[in-house]
């Protein structure tokens, strides 16, 4: 059976696609992006899937069939940052090579290029980021095989790392 040479998770803005691509380039591999294929999916931007609640939960359960089934592809695996949310997203983690690209909100925000916009804007968008990585921390660290800390480190780095382990 086909299995992801690597599987990362994270909050927004953690590395998962940049470091994604830089892993599948080096390995010879493709890199599956569970948002991307959702959107594909569901014909909608994130942004305007998340708009009502109905929206929100077919968004869920697309990413939740889909992030099973990548999951026995030869690949580099991409999981959209809610993915752990499901129990069965969890379970079928078990077994894989599951890395945690973890990064603070200050420098989640930083590298989305938001230090730019309206205080108001900027608080906003950090508690939810907040939010989102006190729900889902436990999460990432339950499923998690190995942690990276990405907030001072650039992708080449963060993907040479990765690389060594592996060989290593």
């Amino acid at each position: 059976m086909s299995r992801p040479a690597v599987v990362l998770v994270g909050i927004p803005a953690a590395g998962k696609s940049t470091v994604g691509g830089l892993l599948a380039q080096a390995l010879g591999l493709e890199l599956v992006e569970t948002d991307d294929l959702v959107q594909g999916e569901l014909g909608l931007s994130t942004t305007e899937a998340f708009a009502d609640d109905e929206g929100q939960d077919s968004y869920h359960r697309a990413q939740e069939r889909l992030a099973q089934v990548c999951l026995e592809r030869e690949c580099i695996l991409a999981l959209g940052s809610s993915a752990v949310e499901s129990a069965q997203v969890r379970a079928a983690l078990a077994g894989h090579r599951v890395i945690w690209l973890q990064i603070s909100v200050v420098a989640a925000t930083r590298r989305l290029g938001m230090a730019r916009l309206g205080l108001e804007v900027l608080a906003a968008i950090r508690t939810k980021l907040d939010a989102q990585l006190a729900e889902r921390a436990g999460w990432y660290e339950a499923v998690a095989t190995e942690v990276i800390d990405t907030d001072r480190q650039n992708a080449e780095a963060i993907a040479a790392q990765i690389l060594a382990h592996k060989e290593g």
